[in-house]
């Protein structure tokens, strides 16, 4: 106790934080309560988890309570059954006018009046030409009677010889069923390389059926986008997946937005690594094709630097493997060790030789996700 009353608690050091505590207790509670969110779980059955990029868009919902709703329903909601002059009949539906909009003709007393004289000349001339067709068909009916009363006194005069001459043949006339089934057409045959490769042109949008535009439309780009879909060492001859980003035509079959193409590594050269798609796989139908790979600056092949070719580094490497292996045989006398040395000798620079052109074969890395454009070529003779 003689400690608290030694304590001068009217100083500012003790009584400004007696002060300000409970305000800033409140006002930090509100904060934190102001920024608190809670998590809503919406169980949506149209999200789709991938593990890389999904090309494909979800369609748009036009019914249930979250939809658009078509166009019909939207100017039924706005404008309910309208009663007016129009040269399109309205459809009669018993709909509540609840939540419906106002209308006001847009015809006056002496454009209905004139409309309505022309309805009524309309349905005059329609029954006029009724009456026309119907007494038509009653003269037909009549000429009809006539002939056949006529056919029937011929019949009736005719000699019986005529009735009892009855052909026992078969018409010539029959159809007889014949044919054979094919098993060739059944199967799926490779290309020819005589054949013509077929051309391959980007699918060009259509409308949409969901929205409306005034907008003036702008030219479509015509090159065909794709993306290179693994990582991949490719050496000259290696297969790369490439994966489409538009809708493609080739002929009357169209190959849709995501399908795995399959190119070949078809050269090194210039810093550029180049390839090629020969052949794609069209419900069930292999069709040949010219496509060559085009970087995003216009050039054939992709643009790779030439020092991730390793042009030093696998020149040391091969020389280092290549180099002869020489062998001093004076010490063995006999023809037996000498042809086992030789052996050896020739074993070790066929695997050294093989072992150099592996080495000086060019390798590039390429990365998944790289864009590229695919673009028809002259097929080679």
């Amino acid at each position: 106790m003689k400690i608290l009353e030694k304590i001068n608690f009217r100083q500012p050091k003790y009584m400004l934080p007696a002060i300000l505590y409970l305000p800033l207790l409140g006002a930090s509670y509100f904060i934190f309560d102001l920024f608190h969110t809670e998590k809503a779980e919406i169980q949506d059955k149209t999200l789709q988890t991938t593990e890389f990029l999904n090309p494909e868009l979800p369609d748009a919902t036009i019914k249930g309570g979250d939809g658009i709703g078509s166009k019909y329903e939207n100017m039924a909601k706005s404008w309910g059954k309208i009663q007016d002059y129009s040269a399109v009949d309205n459809i009669e539906r018993d709909e509540p006018d609840d939540n419906k909009e106002e209308y006001e003709s847009q015809y006056t007393q002496d454009d209905i009046a004139l409309l309505g004289q022309q309805e009524q000349e309309k349905a005059m001339a329609a029954q006029a030409a009724d009456a026309k067709r119907r007494e038509q068909e009653a003269l037909a009916e009549l000429e009809k009677a006539l002939a056949e009363a006529r056919l029937r006194g011929q019949r009736e005069v005719a000699p019986a010889e005529a009735d009892s001459a009855v052909s026992t043949a078969p018409p010539d006339t029959a159809i007889q069923a014949k044919g054979t089934i094919d098993e060739e057409s059944r199967s799926v045959k490779a290309p020819s390389e005589h054949d013509k490769a077929s051309e391959v042109v980007k699918k060009v949008k259509t409308t949409s059926d969901y929205f409306n535009t005034l907008a003036r439309s702008g030219e479509e780009p015509k090159l065909i986008k794709a993306i290179i879909d693994e990582d991949i060492k490719a050496v000259d001859g290696s297969r790369v997946r490439l994966r489409l980003l538009d809708d493609v035509e080739i002929g009357e079959s169209v190959v849709k937005c995501g399908t795995y193409l399959y190119a070949t590594v078809s050269g090194f050269s210039s810093g550029r690594v180049k390839g090629s798609i020969n052949s794609i796989l069209v419900n069930d139908e292999l069709v040949k094709v010219s496509l060559s790979i085009y970087d995003t600056d216009g050039l054939e092949g992709l643009y790779v630097p030439n020092s991730q070719f390793r042009e030093t580094s696998k020149e040391v490497a091969s020389g280092a493997v290549t180099g002869n292996l020489n062998m001093n045989t004076g010490t063995y006398g006999n023809s037996l060790s000498q042809w086992g040395m030789q052996a050896i000798q020739n074993a070790y620079q066929k695997t050294s030789n093989a072992i150099g052109k592996a080495i000086k074969k060019n390798k590039v890395k390429l990365k998944y996700g790289t864009f590229v454009y695919l673009i028809n070529g002259r097929e080679k003779q």
